[in-house]
């Protein structure tokens, strides 16, 4: 990379070349003008010869005339602008040979495969001396990788829309609840509209698509409205049929970016509101299932309807519910 990444240099040095060569100012006051030191405007002035080694400054038919009374005319032929170099040594002593580099190459274009597998084929097969970090760095270098990443975000994923009303967008989590002593799950499948954050949470001993699926329904049973689109993130119990058993009820469903938890932020507070004041961090299974069930009814009711929320106004979801 370069030794400064600053994109007005050239500019910069553009203008001190200027001031030393065409108004022929002392070079340190063209330094303090710049406020640089008098060697680095010597250093600009060396690279500007390169560059305008092909023009002719001096008019040959008058040999009297010095080199500071170069003409503006001549001066419109040079070129100011003094780009930044790259501060990659050019070579090394132990830089990887051209022919090393050709053979990785092609192994990877043979096998179609990882940096790992390229690195063992190239070793055990071939008997190069190469190490995996250099196989990887020759890979990237030469673009093997663009385009395998998975995407971030699916090519048919629909726009989310711009939430006027009730259902218009629901979103979807799972809380994984893990026995610290036997190391079982309990799931909690959450759901929030987020007009009204109207919230709703079921639980259950497996990670199911159907479930999942069972969870929006029975919300917007529960809500009273119908849902026109669900957003979820991309975990596997949100996958195909999911989204099949939604669009059988007229349900359009859409997923967050790969690595983007903040495009569920609505839901991802609610988690982080329900296992804070309801259901805790972890599974207690010294609780009965039936007990627990019974503890998110009851906090649900109240989260629904005495709860007051910022987001909305110092309002309850219940009563942005009667708005409608």
């Amino acid at each position: 990379m370069a030794y400064s990444t600053n994109p007005n240099l050239p500019k910069a040095r553009a203008f001190a070349m200027q001031l030393l060569i065409r108004e022929q100012l002392p070079l340190q006051t063209v330094a303090n003008r710049c406020g640089i030191h008098r060697s680095t405007i010597w250093r600009w002035k060396k690279k500007w010869d390169v560059l305008n080694k092909h023009v002719q400054l001096t008019n040959d038919n008058r040999p009297s005339r010095s080199i500071g009374a170069i003409s503006a005319f001549r001066l419109t032929a040079c070129t100011w602008h003094i780009p930044t170099q790259s501060a990659r040594p050019h070579s090394h002593p132990h830089t990887i040979s051209e022919e090393i580099i050709r053979q990785v190459l092609a192994v990877r274009a043979q096998l179609k495969r990882c940096a790992e597998v390229v690195w063992h084929y190239c070793v055990n097969t071939l008997c190069l001396a190469v190490s995996l970090s250099s196989v990887r760095r020759i890979l990237r270098r030469h673009h093997c990788f663009d385009g395998a990443r998975k995407k971030r975000i699916r090519p048919d994923n629909p726009r989310r829309p711009r939430v006027e009303k009730p259902g218009e967008l629901v979103e979807i989590d799972t809380i994984h609840h893990v026995d610290p002593s036997s190391g079982k799950r309990l799931y909690f499948y959450t759901v929030i509209d987020l007009h009204t954050r109207m919230a709703y949470a079921t639980l259950s001993t497996s990670l199911r698509q159907g479930l999942a699926a069972t969870a929006i329904l029975a919300a917007e049973k529960a809500f009273g409205f119908s849902f026109a689109m669900v957003q979820s993130d991309n975990g596997p119990e949100f996958s195909r049929y999911f989204e099949q058993t939604l669009a059988r009820s007229g349900i359009r469903t859409r997923h967050t970016r790969l690595g983007r938890p903040n495009d569920n932020a609505h839901i991802e507070r609610f988690n982080r509101t329900i296992q804070t004041e309801a259901i805790g961090y972890y599974w207690r299974r010294s609780v009965p299932l039936h007990r627990q069930r019974d503890t998110l009814t009851a906090y649900l009711d109240y989260y629904n309807t005495k709860r007051v929320h910022l987001g909305i106004q110092l309002r309850t979801p219940a009563g942005m519910l009667q708005r409608f």
